[in-house]
């Protein structure tokens, strides 16, 4: 085997960096926004996958048509959990377009958050509910799943150097 192909190893252990890092900073799993009347409501957790029984930051945004955050809103939050409300807070005054609630969810499973916004405009109520999937077991199993990425990569590497060296005993020809 020719010295470019070492080429290929960076690139090949930087996927998996790289893929750590964006499930990290961008996932997917409880990020969600919807447009309610005039408004949109985008909703997002901390940490990324929210755990059972460990503390969560649910951030509410909310914007106006512009997509831009709205000065003064008036919204209250329910938690429901197989159907059946788990959690309430009551509607409150909000500034800067930003709203953070701390929560424990204390069972695993999809969790519907649904959004009640005071439309001061028209004078009504607008709701929405958002899905917010929770696990017991995602941070380490996705710390498992990036270590057997990167131990079948370095498993390649010895591979090869040991292939390359001719490290491995000949057959002998009898």
């Amino acid at each position: 085997m020719k010295k470019r192909f070492y080429v290929f190893l960076p690139i090949y252990l930087s996927f998996f960096v790289v893929l750590g890092i964006y499930e990290v900073y961008h996932p997917p799993f409880s990020t969600d926004s919807a447009r309610i009347g005039d408004y949109e409501v985008k909703v997002e957790t901390t940490p990324p996958v929210p755990e059972a029984g460990k503390v969560t930051t649910i951030h509410f945004l909310v914007l106006d048509k512009n997509e831009n955050p709205v000065d003064n809103f008036r919204m209250g939050v329910q938690v429901y959990y197989n159907d059946n409300m788990v959690s309430s807070f009551p509607s409150a005054d909000h500034n800067f377009g930003k709203w953070d609630v701390d929560y424990t969810f204390n069972e695993p499973g999809n969790h519907v958050i649904r959004v009640d916004l005071v439309d001061f405009k028209n004078g009504g109520m607008l709701s929405y509910a958002f899905n917010i999937g929770v696990l017991n077991f995602y941070m380490s199993l996705f710390t498992y799943l990036i270590i057997a990425g990167l131990a079948g990569a370095a498993g390649i590497v010895i591979a090869i150097i040991l292939f390359q060296r001719k490290i491995w005993p000949k057959k002998s020809k009898t």
